[in-house]
């Protein structure tokens, strides 16, 4: 296979099944208004601790809560949808993710807050995984990759959407409206899912639930990602590391509980054959190493313009707008470049493209920064020589990037994935998704932010941050040799 066709003339090729464009965008509302929301948070957050008067502690947890029960329980999530019904837990983890989001945005006082984001992140670990299974049981393998070729530049451009989006409300509302949004978002997703979702899973096929199984690995995700997220706060202490070690602990023996219930012929909470199959174990490394990569631009750096340069939010957002239209034009020449070249080597020149944004943009603050500072509200801010439009370049090249490697991704490492298993290998991705994100962020955070503690330029630091992004996405883009060529299941 050459490549993707999203429009499949062949003579005899079977059509798009009926009411599969439906739940598509069904569903890609729905991970769409998630994505807006989670990287809202980002540029939100600072409002929110002043409209609250959270200490250091309980911000830390405000950001953290979401991230760390939505990672948690990614792989649960995704199992549940393979036992109980991808429809059924779709529409409980919807339902969950609007009421909690009302609460968010009432809550009087920090502790109602945080206690209001983890079960926010319980509901979205429920709902997402599910999204992409019922694409690829909607489109079937055949024609799946038409679909992912859309859904997946839509879900990167939600990602550089959500600062502005934060923005927009922080500046001119409240910052209660980053999370009061989502409830009419959420009630037009349910409206068209109760209508369009497929009612009907093989209930032959559905793996029972393992208990067991599922609390040694939930276990095993917290134990590592818990210190990986509060590892910088705490100074890496010991037992930030004693918790990670730990985790290998508990793994080892989830993986003997498994042997054993395979040896009675009974389903385990994870089938460790998925981890077998070189396409899908390839795809979760690539994913882990390009998320890692993508935690610098979109966290690191702009914390930096906010804090030392004296950035506004919409200002840090509408400068990552660039970064959006780089992906759109990449939704526009990915699915052409896939109908000429393998879609494994769309995706590479996708990372290596954003590395080169990358490289750009560390050349760019190289180029234009000053380090001369004024006077600030708070203390001296240093006068950057660095706009918006200096950096459109970097962020564009780099969008442009994002979008090529996010066509075919999902096509690839689905490709050898049967319809069992597809909850808890969505779940899996994600869960590695968010695992890179959080590990690239601690790393990048301790190194660049003691830096500058350190007396070191804020500039100096930026550079840093882009050129680690860089060498990442060259590693990543090494291991995304370990995909398969192909997006039909061999």
């Amino acid at each position: 296979m050459s490549g993707v066709s999203l429009h499949d003339d062949r003579p005899g090729a079977r059509p798009v099944p009926k009411g599969a464009w439906a739940v598509l965008f069904t569903v890609l509302g729905a991970t769409m208004m998630d994505m807006l929301d989670a990287t809202a948070m980002g540029v939100a957050a600072p409002a929110i601790k002043l409209g609250l008067g959270a200490s250091e502690s309980q911000f830390q947890w405000i950001n953290i809560g979401y991230v760390l029960s939505f990672s948690v329980l990614l792989l649960a999530g995704g199992r549940l949808g393979d036992i109980i019904g991808r429809r059924r837990t779709f529409l409980i983890g919807l339902t969950g993710f609007a009421v909690m989001s009302g609460l968010c945005a009432a809550a009087q006082n920090p502790a109602e807050l945080i206690a209001a984001r983890l079960v926010q992140g319980a509901a979205a670990a429920m709902m997402i995984p599910q999204c992409v299974s019922m694409i690829r049981e909607s489109f079937g393998q055949e024609h799946s990759p038409k679909a992912f070729a859309i859904f997946s530049p839509f879900i990167s451009l939600s990602s550089a959407l959500g600062p502005i989006l934060g923005g927009l409300l922080i500046t001119y509302a409240s910052w209660r409206w980053v999370f009061l949004i989502n409830i009419p978002a959420c009630a037009i997703a349910f409206f068209f899912a109760v209508r369009v979702l497929p009612k009907h899973q093989d209930e032959g096929s559905r793996p029972r639930f393992d208990v067991l199984g599922m609390i040694l690995c939930s276990t095993a995700v917290g134990l590592l990602v818990y210190p990986v997220v509060q590892g910088r706060e705490h100074r890496w202490a010991w037992w930030t590391f004693a918790m990670m070690l730990s985790s290998v602990a508990v793994l080892a023996v989830f993986a003997l509980h498994a042997r054993a219930r395979r040896g009675k012929a009974l389903d385990s909470f994870i089938d460790t054959a998925l981890f077998r199959k070189r396409a899908f174990t390839g795809g979760t490394l690539t994913v882990f190493l390009f998320f890692g990569a993508c935690s610098g631009a979109f966290i690191v750096s702009p914390l930096l313009l906010q804090l030392y340069a004296g950035w506004s939010p919409l200002r840090v957002g509408l400068t990552g707008s660039w970064w959006s239209l780089g992906t759109m034009l990449a939704m526009g020449v990915g699915p052409v470049l896939a109908r000429r070249m393998p879609p494994r080597r769309v995706l590479q020149a996708g990372v290596l493209t954003q590395a080169a944004g990358m490289v750009l943009a560390a050349l760019t603050v190289a180029v234009y920064a000053k380090d001369t500072t004024h006077p600030g509200p708070d203390g001296p801010l240093i006068d950057t020589g660095l706009t918006s439009f200096n950096l459109a370049p970097a962020l564009i090249v780099s969008g442009i990037g994002t979008g090529l490697f996010f066509v075919p991704f999902l096509a690839l490492v689905l490709a050898s994935v049967g319809d069992r298993e597809l909850g808890l290998a969505n779940g899996a991705i994600n869960s590695l998704q968010q695992l890179g994100g959080a590990v690239a962020t601690a790393v990048f955070s301790t190194v660049i932010f003691n830096q500058v503690a350190q007396g070191g330029s804020p500039h100096a630091a930026s550079t840093l941050a882009y050129g680690l992004c860089a060498g990442l996405l060259v590693v990543t883009w090494a291991a995304s040799f370990t995909l398969g060529k192909s997006t039909t299941q061999t």
